[in-house]
């Protein structure tokens, strides 16, 4: 084998950096529409110290503004409803139940406890410290609540006055070229080559065959063409910015993070100018440039970033209902995943740990209840060993990446000196 012939498909960290100099700065819809998910801080440091970085040199496929202006009066408020309206009508009820309860319980056993004359007779003076406890948990959850949702209102009001102000549009504006808009003509060319292209699922955009409708099942193949054109117009290397991490787009490695475009469309690209073309997601894009170019952005943020695109990629759970039989898809984001470690055990190679999340769901077309049980196992310490999603009653068809998930949101590596005294 040629080794040089197959180092154009590789990006080295030299030819990364190389690359990072002069070439074009591409954005996807999925990485612009993303930005309303982001606390209003962190898009503000990407616009102030990350986009004066590539002064010109920000474009975006005219394609691209066509579908991020059609999406993005709906999208604005979409991170009210997922995110901070589970919080408000599901969580804080939850914790106002559960410090009732506790409330509730600890006087019941001080009433069945305190007559000397008879049995249950306990001690009093545990029981009334525990009360008095219990009365400070009245009181800081009480103020936990109203301090949150002071706090959500705050995040809501400046969510909502972007239908108003929309700052992210005029940065934006002030920052990204907007290529040329293709002919009705050319819109068919590329419509007919994509039905070649799709049947043989040649990337990109052969996923949204049967997705979408119309011209849009060939979106993203228009935006390839578009990109293809601009960056033989300027005979410029291109670094796309994508957050919709599909198969028909990128390979991904283990940590569902882009590894590398499609071999497909590296060499289409090089064939057509001869230059190089890469891929990363923004939390990917942002990390380098703090890495490359020097920015001065936390690492909290890029996890932030991190954090959104997870949620966009995870894929949804699918499931027989056991009392209907109909299929039911959940949006993996409508699930309450809170994993607690439930068991461990000493091996060969060191701790085994189980870790376990349990949810409630409610079949859309009967209405049955059912619980999920997610286990995930991880041995030797710091690996994925096993992991098992279980039904009470259906049938699971389709189970989503709750293993990433569990690594991004919960893992929290354990202390193994805890099986020292065993």
């Amino acid at each position: 084998m040629d080794r040089k012939s197959f180092e154009k498909y590789e990006l080295s960290e030299d030819k990364e950096k190389e690359l990072w100099k002069d070439s074009i700065i591409i954005f996807d819809t999925s990485a612009l529409i993303d930005f309303y998910y982001y606390p209003k801080e962190t898009r503000e440091e990407i616009f102030t110290k990350i986009f004066p970085k590539f002064a010109d040199r920000l474009w975006i496929p005219n394609h691209v503004q066509f579908e991020y202006l059609k999406n993005r009066k709906s999208i604005i408020e979409k991170p009210i409803t997922e995110r901070y309206n589970p919080i408000k009508e599901e969580k804080l009820k939850e914790l106002i139940s559960a410090k009732a309860k506790i409330l509730k319980v600890s006087d019941q056993i001080k009433k069945d406890t305190e007559k000397p004359e008879k049995h249950p007779f306990l001690p009093q003076e545990k029981i009334d410290e525990f009360i008095n406890f219990t009365k400070e948990i009245d009181i800081k959850v009480n103020q936990f609540e109203k301090d949150l949702k002071e706090e959500i209102e705050k995040q809501e009001n400046e969510i909502k006055s972007l239908k108003v102000n929309d700052t992210i549009l005029k940065a934006f504006e002030i920052n990204f070229q907007v290529g040329n808009e293709f002919t009705y003509s050319q819109i068919i060319e590329i419509v007919n080559e994509g039905k070649l292209r799709y049947e043989f699922e040649i990337p990109p955009g052969y996923k949204d065959l049967k997705e979408k409708e119309g011209t849009q099942i060939f979106g993203d193949l228009i935006i390839w063409k578009q990109i293809l054109s601009y960056s033989k117009e300027k005979n410029k290397n291109v670094i796309f910015i994508c957050n919709d991490l599909k198969i028909d787009w990128c390979y991904k490695n283990s940590r569902n993070r882009i590894e590398s475009p499609r071999l497909e469309l590296i060499k289409e690209f090089i064939d057509n100018n001869q230059k190089k073309f890469w891929m990363y997601d923004q939390s990917q894009f942002i990390f380098k440039a703090k890495e490359i170019l020097e920015v001065d952005i936390e690492d909290a943020k890029i996890k932030e970033i991190s954090n959104v695109i997870n949620n966009r990629n995870y894929e949804n759970l699918i499931y027989e209902c056991g009392n209907c039989n109909d299929e039911i898809e959940i949006a993996f984001e409508d699930l309450s995943l809170y994993f607690e470690q439930i068991e461990s055990s000493k091996r060969e190679m060191g701790a085994e740990y189980h870790y376990q999340a349990e949810d409630h769901v409610e079949c859309s077309s009967c209405g049955a209840e059912t619980m999920l049980t997610f286990n995930i196992w991880e041995y030797p310490l710091g690996a994925h060993n096993h992991d098992q999603l279980e039904i009470d009653d259906g049938e699971i068809i389709q189970v989503p990446d709750f293993v990433e998930y569990f690594w991004d949101n919960y893992y929290d590596e354990p202390d193994e000196d805890m099986f020292r005294d065993r």
